[in-house]
């Protein structure tokens, strides 16, 4: 009996294994936002971080109407690596309205005033503007922007530069323009688990439920037998 619980534990050990390799390691995922900043004139900013793996990244970024003017969406970068760190290779544009011939996808810096020109000399930024073809977009609530790139040997900033510039609907001028470091969530201080945490978390719960039914199951045993005037084989 006491060589068949081992291999219960030994069981059980397996299939929690299995279980936590398969699961996704979250802290791969990053996620900034901008909010209440000067020029931000009741909108948000928020942009989230994949890790694809084989320098492969995807990254989608959202404006947000909170209590703005109406807008259309001109141009926004983001700052994501440090200096002399090299973007490239973008795919799989998408955007939440469809309207992705009226933007292109750029290396380089944008600024947040009346031009959306990228600044093509900045490797380690990111650039959407308008590509001159059909009519920008409404932001309506919300406006999503989504694709992929690659970053050899690229380590994410601890906090990105947002800059955006929004015209107005009616009128002139910009409904928001804002050049912000964006904040993490949750805060780079208080890291995610990995895998390996929640495996070892997982084994220590595993083990403390064997260690607490191993003297349960023996006193049920011994109850049994003494109903049944028998004398059990107990395990530990």
């Amino acid at each position: 009996m006491r060589q068949f619980a081992r291999f219960e534990l030994l069981g059980a050990a397996f299939l929690l294994v299995v279980c936590a390799l398969a699961r996704p390691a979250s802290a791969n995922t990053i996620t900034e936002s901008v909010s209440g900043c000067s020029g931000c004139n009741g909108y948000t900013f928020g942009a989230t971080l994949n890790s694809l793996g084989s320098n492969n990244y995807s990254l989608s970024y959202t404006i947000t109407n909170v209590s703005g003017a109406p807008a259309t969406a001109q141009s926004w970068s983001l700052t994501l690596f440090p200096s002399g760190q090299s973007i490239n290779s973008f795919s799989g544009f998408n955007m939440s309205d469809g309207n992705t011939s009226a933007y292109s996808v750029l290396v380089g810096k944008s600024n947040n005033g009346s031009n959306g020109n990228c600044n093509s000399n900045l490797s380690d930024a990111m650039c959407v503007t308008l590509s001159g073809v059909g009519s920008p977009s409404l932001i309506g609530q919300s406006l999503t922007f989504s694709f992929n790139f690659n970053c050899t040997n690229c380590t994410a900033l601890g906090s990105w530069d947002f800059l955006s510039h929004g015209t107005c609907t009616t009128g002139t001028g910009n409904c928001y323009a804002i050049s912000v470091n964006g904040t993490s969530t949750p805060p780079l201080g208080v890291p995610e688990p990995s895998v390996l945490t929640l495996l070892a978390s997982e084994m220590g719960l595993l083990a403390g439920v064997v260690l607490f039914w191993g003297p349960v199951r023996n006193g049920f045993l011994q109850r049994w037998a003494t109903l049944f005037r028998l004398q059990p084989r107990l395990t530990s």
